[in-house]
């Protein structure tokens, strides 16, 4: 009873009296010797912090979180789902569009080489065979040389990037 002969409430809220059976679980020793009144108040000063964190990789939201664009968005998850669809689809038009060009500019290297080649080889043996054979030794030794050289160095580079 309190001063003025009125009854002191110590009845527990539901959450608080889920508040003292979690911390009894923990510690069943807890409360002992604390007065019923002393515990609730003990029990409302507690402040419950709830944090969550979620980590999520990749291109979609994950099934949680689509439902619940679902119940904020009409359709979000079928609209997300497109998103996503569409940019996967985009991506894999790029990667055509580059896979082809990168065969386009081998061929074409490969092509120009050939008939940078040729003309080297064709002016060094032309030279040599109107008297000029040092010039033409040199133009023609130096356009194979050079091609050589080309073809190994891309060959090393080629290997390394595998």
């Amino acid at each position: 009873m309190s001063k003025n002969n009125k009854p002191i409430k110590t009845e527990t809220p539901r959450e608080l009296q889920e508040i003292e059976q979690d911390l009894i679980e923990l510690n069943p020793e807890v409360f002992k010797g604390i007065s019923p009144l002393k515990k609730l108040e003990i029990l409302r000063s507690i402040s419950i912090t709830m944090i969550q964190e979620k980590s999520h990789s990749g291109p979609l939201p994950d099934a949680e979180s689509l439902v619940q664009y679902n119940s904020v968005i009409p359709n979000g998850a079928d609209r997300i789902m497109g998103m996503a669809e569409t940019q996967q689809k985009h991506r894999i038009s790029m990667e055509h569009k580059v896979v082809s060009s990168q065969s386009r500019q081998s061929f074409l290297g490969q092509i120009f080489g050939l008939i940078i080649g040729l003309v080297g080889i064709a002016s060094g043996t032309y030279l040599a065979s109107i008297g000029a054979t040092t010039v033409g030794g040199i133009i023609a030794g130096g356009t194979v040389v050079s091609l050589v050289s080309v073809f190994v160095i891309g060959k090393k580079v080629q290997q390394k990037e595998e």
